[in-house]
């Protein structure tokens, strides 16, 4: 198969599919390496195809719904408070699009992270665990900010006030 022709089919799956895909699992269907697949997807990024990696796989950048609300909310809480805060995010209908974190040499750094469900909070808690890896917030002692899609502003604020409540948002008092 010619490379032009996979591309293409990368693209065709990443648009049909409604969860993230892995470059393993795009490998294995077009009989090719994960790492051909890596280097298929950088050349598609710059032929500005707007794929996201999320610790899940690739996808496609969700286009804007007229519907939704975004919103940003900034944290501030020790990385075991994690789960809970993204559990009462996703509880009253959010979506957790990225977080960010402002770095002192690179300026903003913003990771991708499409949580949208109870089992996306898990998995994400259990690869964090699995790796031993460490959270962004911790390069600035829980300070972090994510960008949150909710149906509506009300429906943003009451995700706020939960926050607010459990003291997970930045307090500059």
């Amino acid at each position: 198969m010619k490379a032009t022709k996979r591309r293409q089919l990368i693209i065709d799956y990443l648009s049909n599919a409604n969860r993230p895909i892995s470059a393993s699992y795009l490998a294995k269907h077009l009989s090719v390496s994960r790492q051909i697949i890596v280097g298929d997807i950088a050349l598609l990024r710059a032929e500005n195809h707007d794929i996201l990696s999320t610790h899940r796989g690739y996808l496609l950048s969700p286009t804007k719904n007229s519907h939704a609300f975004l919103g940003k909310v900034v944290c501030s809480h020790q990385s075991l408070d994690t789960e809970k805060e993204m559990l009462l995010i996703v509880n009253q209908g959010g979506s957790i699009l990225d977080v960010q974190v402002e770095h002192p040499i690179y300026g903003m750094l913003t990771a991708v992270l499409n949580i949208e469900t109870r089992e996306d909070v898990y998995h994400f808690i259990k690869e964090m665990k699995n790796s031993n890896a460490t959270l962004l917030s911790s390069l600035t002692q829980g300070l972090h900010l994510h960008t949150i899609s909710c149906a509506s502003k009300n429906q943003f604020e009451e995700i706020k006030k939960s926050l607010a409540a459990a003291h997970l948002l930045w307090n500059e008092e």
